[in-house]
């Protein structure tokens, strides 16, 4: 494979991700919205706590909100289906991610992309639930086993297509969260030792 050629494929796809990102924008814009305002919130309500009252109501709070996160997750990937008639899945790793970049699926796309913002909510408030001091690997097997019941719970229940996809896009999304988590707990513990 030329230059020439690896030039010309990775402007196709900077070309294809800008139109698929502007029309996810669009179809998802109240979800995107939402998901901003409630991590924003969340991060002025948690600094706003930790300088007006006792530092102790921190993890109580987290905690509460991740119940909370854990409730919305649940209800939009169990709750919110209606039963089929089969139980489906698809053992396949990546396949959606094939159907996507390869087939122009965008539905797929999107879904792929609504998996990974699901689960950055919890990424971020599980990290903060264990003080800030949450590992990766414990943010990998906590959104693992969590993504990994609601599969099987949609297979069982035949509500949904089992897939591994959805398990991948799930920790994806959780340790997105923890990773922006532990980049603003770095800059905030940064600007206080400036100030000290």
């Amino acid at each position: 494979m030329t230059i020439d050629r690896v030039v010309f494929l990775f402007e196709r796809f900077i070309e294809k991700a800008v139109w698929f990102l502007r029309i996810y924008i669009i179809q998802y814009r109240y979800l995107l919205a939402f998901l901003a305002v409630f991590v924003l919130m969340y991060i002025l309500f948690m600094h706003w706590l930790n300088i007006r009252f006792l530092r102790k109501m921190r993890r109580p709070a987290a905690l509460v909100c991740l119940g909370i996160e854990i409730g919305a997750i649940v209800y939009f990937t169990i709750l919110f289906r209606e039963a089929g008639a089969s139980h489906t899945y698809e053992l396949e790793l990546f396949w959606s991610y094939k159907r996507w970049i390869f087939g122009g699926s965008v539905e797929l796309g999107m879904e792929i992309i609504n998996n990974i913002i699901l689960f950055f909510p919890f990424g971020f408030i599980l990290t903060d639930a264990f003080g800030g001091k949450c590992p990766f690997w414990a943010a990998f097997l906590l959104a693992g086993v969590l993504s990994s019941a609601i599969e099987f719970s949609q297979f069982y229940f035949k509500i949904g297509l089992f897939e591994f996809d959805d398990i991948f896009n799930n920790v994806l999304g959780a340790l997105a969260g923890c990773c922006v988590f532990h980049i603003l707990h770095s800059f905030r513990h940064r600007s206080e030792r400036k100030t000290i």
